[in-house]
């Protein structure tokens, strides 16, 4: 078990999640002074002593049904959760199949059955004859378990399963719009304990077939603050963007407490000297001035065109987040004209109302809507660069993808010549800069830094050196 929790602990470090050895034989005492539990315990017990931001359950739950699917501590017959009974009865399922005829017809139905019964017990062992019947797994064929789920569910016919379902609950919920709403999201429910269920049977079979760690090599966990804002699905854009309200509370105490341990000034010869009178002239006791605590003034210019648009909207968000961290707070959006939004974000209620107003208000069309960054600039200097000053940096969010137009960078030397500082936050990979239309590389020699963006791990650390 101990080599188990370590290989386990191993495993969350590989997916990004920080575990300390420490903890790992927290995990091992926890588990020791328990004895005898079942496996929603034990899976307790490993979260409460190794996890250390609620963010990363998602994938502490993935990565802990694949080391943990076959084996944990042994529980007596009379402890047994039904939900445990789903690991301790690998023939309940080729039984129940058998019982009923068999057919896949015959399965759907008594899957069905089970979700409505809310027998979780029943359904996955139902679902291990699915697999075993559809999934078609082949022992040693490096086959990800992602086909093995769509084969079994592909075969099941997972649409009929939610007409079923829709069919067996309707009218349950009431009538209307919100009987139609609360009724659709049962069913959702319902389909996504179905999927669970044959995920766990797929992953426990690979787990027999390959090993736990050759089985977490293969899914690669991503945490919230890893997944690429411009590869990002929409399951994981919602999950970068419940992430960003924790990180943002995490980044402004981090600041603060930064600022506030930031005790020493200057050194004050005047006091020093005196001081020093007490000891023969000898500056045993140096003294300092009281530190000029002060917050930068920040100005975003964002390209919001395209697949960028999900990078700065994430950015817009965290950094509006943490405005009150900053002394001021300004942005501008554009594609091939430039508006200021930040009106928008002061006068809207919530964060997603703001964004919402900066999609469908702001001006940042000029002529076709093609990204032009030079025209943009243009307009930034004629309307903006004079409000600009030591006390300003200027953050610049975009691809730098120019579509060919001139880049005119000596408007951003001329933004830079006014503000303390200006970085870029490009959120396409190095690789790809100064690649096809991309003209990174003329903008970068007015930068202080340009830095690859592309997940709330990189922004953090971004903020964290502006701050």
């Amino acid at each position: 078990m101990i080599d188990q929790l370590v290989s386990f602990a191993d495993a969350l470090r590989e997916a990004k999640v920080p575990v300390s050895m420490t903890e790992v034989l927290d995990a091992t005492s926890a588990v020791r002074a328990l004895g005898e539990i079942d496996r929603p315990t034990f899976r307790t017990a490993l979260f409460a002593t190794m996890i250390k931001d609620e963010g990363h359950r998602e994938v502490f739950n993935l990565l802990f049904d694949v080391f943990f699917a076959n084996r944990y501590p042994s529980v007596s017959e009379d402890q047994e959760s039904r939900e445990d009974q789903i690991w301790a009865d690998p023939s309940g399922a080729a039984q129940e199949v058998a019982g009923g005829g068999g057919g896949a017809d015959e399965l759907r139905k008594m899957m069905i059955e089970a979700m409505l019964a809310g027998d979780l017990a029943r359904l996955a062992r139902l679902a291990r004859a699915a697999v075993a019947r559809h999934g078609g797994m082949e022992k040693g064929r490096a086959v990800s378990g992602v086909y093995y789920t769509y084969r079994t569910l592909k075969q099941l016919d997972v649409e009929m399963v939610y007409a079923k379902l829709r069919e067996e609950l309707a009218g349950q919920e009431g009538d209307g719009a919100i009987g139609e709403a609360i009724l659709t999201n049962r069913v959702e429910e319902l389909v996504a304990e179905l999927r669970q269920a044959i995920d766990a049977e797929v992953r426990r079979m690979l787990v027999e077939d390959r090993g736990e760690e050759a089985v977490a090599r293969t899914m690669r966990p991503l945490l919230p603050e890893d997944i690429d804002f411009m590869q990002a699905s929409r399951d994981e854009i919602q999950k970068v963007r419940r992430a960003i309200g924790p990180l943002a509370r995490k980044l402004a105490t981090r600041l603060a407490k930064r600022r506030m341990s930031s005790r020493k000034g200057p050194l004050d010869f005047r006091r020093t000297f005196r001081e020093s009178l007490g000891y023969g002239g000898v500056p045993v006791k140096l003294e300092f001035r009281p530190p000029r605590l002060s917050k930068p003034e920040i100005f975003i210019v964002a390209d919001i065109s395209g697949s960028v648009a999900a990078f700065a909207r994430f950015t817009l968000q965290l950094v509006y987040a943490l405005s009150e961290e900053f002394k001021k707070v300004r942005s501008f959006v554009f594609i091939d004209a430039i508006d200021e939004v930040t009106g928008y974000f002061e006068s809207a209620d919530s964060i997603e109302e703001a964004l919402k107003l900066v999609n469908t208000k702001a001006n940042v069309v000029h002529v076709d809507g093609h990204t032009n960054y030079g025209h943009s600039f243009e307009q930034f200097r004629d309307n903006y660069l004079a409000q600009l000053s030591k006390k300003s940096t200027v953050i610049v969010l975009g691809d730098a993808r120019n579509n060919y137009h001139a880049s005119r960078s000596d408007l951003l030397g001329e933004m830079r010549s006014r503000a303390s500082r200006l970085y870029w936050l490009n959120p396409e990979p190095a690789s790809y800069w100064n690649s096809g239309d991309s003209v990174i590389s003329e903008y970068s020699r007015y930068c202080d830094a340009v830095v690859e963006c592309r997940n709330l791990r990189q922004l953090e650390a971004f903020i964290e050196l502006i701050g």
